[in-house]
């Protein structure tokens, strides 16, 4: 079942936005896999997604509640982080604020004056990888790790970079 259709957000909250240039490069639905083995279909299309950014974006809102499971995350009006609500994700969010910088979602501690990446930021937190993999692209997020070692994370960009 898909969370978010055309019809949830107004075709008037799909302004542009700000410094994006470039094509979509994500086709398809945008799913995540969940930490129990099930893939959840958020948005069924990249126009519902980048309408969701916009809507985001007018209303200066970061987070967004899809349901009691996942959260969305509007990185810096320039990417979504699609989120389940694990124990560790809600831990990343407390220590962390998510910004886009130099081409890079990082986390800005909230307390500290430090800026890391979202692999490390995640490792800060207590995730524990068993290899030497560097979360980089959605591949390392979801694919490339079995179930019980996913941060459940989606990263969804709206720009070639």
């Amino acid at each position: 079942m898909t969370i978010f259709s055309q019809a949830s957000f107004s075709p008037s909250s799909a302004l542009p936005i700000s410094g994006q240039v470039g094509t979509v490069q994500v086709v398809g639905s945008i799913n995540l896999i969940k930490s129990d083995g099930t893939t959840e279909t958020v948005f069924d299309s990249v126009q519902t997604a980048l309408n969701c950014l916009a809507f985001m974006s007018a209303r200066s809102q970061y987070y967004l509640m899809a349901n009691d499971d996942i959260m969305i995350i509007n990185v810096s009006n320039v990417k979504l982080l699609i989120l389940e609500t694990t124990f560790l994700n809600q831990k990343l969010l407390n220590s962390f604020t998510m910004s886009y910088v130099q081409g890079e979602v990082v986390g800005i501690h909230r307390n500290l004056s430090t800026i890391l990446n979202l692999t490390d930021a995640l490792v800060s937190v207590g995730y524990k990888r068993s290899n030497a993999i560097i979360l980089a692209n959605n591949w390392d997020l979801q694919e490339a790790l079995p179930n019980p070692e996913r941060p459940h994370i989606r990263n969804f960009q709206t720009h070639n970079e």
